[in-house]
């Protein structure tokens, strides 16, 4: 296992060298030593250290808290704060730096040891999930898909969709179905979102929606999203697009007396033009074919 470099930030040079000792005896390498917070973020941006050991109260005009909120504003690196001072205050600004550990001094050197290695893992988890997420992104981005995620309220957290479908991800982002789509495709996923709320089970179906002059045809799958604890967090919705395989195909009864009439799904008979209207993404104009126009001109000169 390769050894760990840690920089140590600690203006009273006894304490550091005598810290220095310590890691060393734990078998991490000492990256180098900083007196002061200035100085700590050039060693960090030269060194570029598997972590920081940070003492808060810090000699000069920057003290550890912010030292280490600029370091990790730069870089993913672990801190660790160390301080003699463990008052509510001092307590509450370190938390909004996030560090990834706190010691009081003195503390014990098997102390020193457990909260560095936890420090190191819940930094290697980390930098594997945004990772992960990294590639999840670039997948979803590859793709003609639209990917939603909602909050419980209904309200866009995530929006991915193809400029074709008129939506701006980045201006979504807050607001409801209702200022992008269609009152009655919205009614039927508020439907759904609420069964799959109920039920904390995916569903998918099939839906028509008219969309900004165009007929299109989505297979959406919608399912929930749960933290640890198995409670739903969001709702997430993949919507894809699948006009084209609901092109008329296959035999079509059309009434072989007038030849005007199809019979559609629900067993009436409905104009043929409405029918191809509904069930493509076609759209209809009508003229007459030139038998027809022979037929009619034929009757005009008939006495």
């Amino acid at each position: 296992m390769d050894q760990k470099r840690i920089l140590i930030v600690e203006d009273e040079s006894i304490i550091a060298l005598e810290m220095k000792t310590r890691l060393e005896k734990l078998g991490y390498q000492v990256a180098d030593m900083a007196m002061a917070g200035e100085r700590a973020i050039e060693l960090v941006e030269q060194l570029a250290p598997d972590l920081v050991l940070m003492d808060i109260m810090l000699k000069g005009k920057m003290d550890g808290i912010e030292a280490a909120r600029r370091i990790t504003a730069r870089r993913a690196i672990p801190v660790i704060f160390l301080t003699a001072h463990a008052d509510e205050q001092t307590l509450q600004r370190a938390k909004v730096s996030g560090p990834f550990g706190y010691l009081v001094k003195p503390f014990q050197m098997r102390d020193l040891h457990i909260t560095i290695e936890m420090a190191l893992y819940r930094h290697q988890l980390e930098q594997e999930l945004r990772a992960s997420e990294e590639r999840m992104r670039l997948l979803i981005e590859s793709t003609d898909d639209v990917v939603l995620v909602q909050s419980l309220d209904r309200r866009y957290q995530y929006v991915h969709a193809s400029s074709r479908y008129g939506i701006n991800s980045e201006e979504a982002i807050g607001k409801l179905p209702i200022d992008f789509f269609p009152r009655e495709f919205v009614d039927e996923m508020t439907l759904i979102h609420d069964q799959v709320v109920q039920t904390g089970k995916g569903t998918t179906t099939e839906t028509e929606i008219v969309w900004r002059g165009e007929r299109f045809w989505f297979n959406i799958h919608i399912y929930p999203i749960k933290n640890t604890a198995g409670e739903i967090t969001a709702i997430a919705t993949i919507g894809r697009n699948i006009t084209e395989t609901k092109r008329l195909k296959g035999m079509l009864p059309i009434c072989a007396w007038c030849g005007k009439k199809i019979m559609g799904e629900n067993g009436r008979w409905q104009p043929l033009d409405q029918y191809i209207i509904e069930h493509t993404t076609a759209k209809v104009t009508h003229s007459i074919c030139t038998e027809c126009l022979n037929e009619e001109m034929q009757k005009m000169d008939r006495p």
